[in-house]
């Protein structure tokens, strides 16, 4: 493993570590400040502020202490400071549903996300997040 594989599996850790904390801010700690972000319902923002501040409002919300197991599936670079990486995650002890998003019949919430990856000044850093809901019966 590279060092700057180790570097986004780490800040991919940290992103977990604040979700399980209920912490919109270390969350959103690796995102550029223009991160673009788009959530499973297919809502979108452009900043890093508006992340945090959705994520802030779900963890008040249906999202509160519930618990988040991320698994990389793939990373790859497709330029020495581009790393693409592909994420697959298991949300469990939601407070309930998101509208029009149905979990899984074991309860859990399960995701694809992708994270887009960019080194500046030495610095890897989030430059864009989708994600999508992996419908209950769609398989994994």
């Amino acid at each position: 493993m590279t060092d700057d594989e180790r570097e986004i599996r780490r800040i991919i850790a940290l992103q977990v570590e604040g979700w399980n904390r209920g912490d919109a801010c270390g969350f959103a700690e690796g995102c550029q400040p223009d991160v673009a972000f788009t959530n499973i319902l297919g809502m979108r923002w452009d900043t890093r502020a508006g992340f945090e501040a959705r994520h802030a409002e779900m963890f008040r919300g249906v999202f509160a202490d519930s618990y988040l197991v991320v698994d990389v599936e793939r990373l790859r670079f497709p330029h020495p400071e581009t790393a693409i990486v592909e994420l697959f995650t298991v949300l469990t002890r939601t407070r309930g549903a998101l509208p029009g998003i149905r979990a899984s019949d074991d309860g859990a919430l399960r995701t694809r996300m992708l994270e887009v990856f960019v080194k500046r000044h030495g610095r890897w850093e989030i430059a864009a997040c989708h994600n999508t809901a992996v419908q209950a019966g769609a398989g994994a």
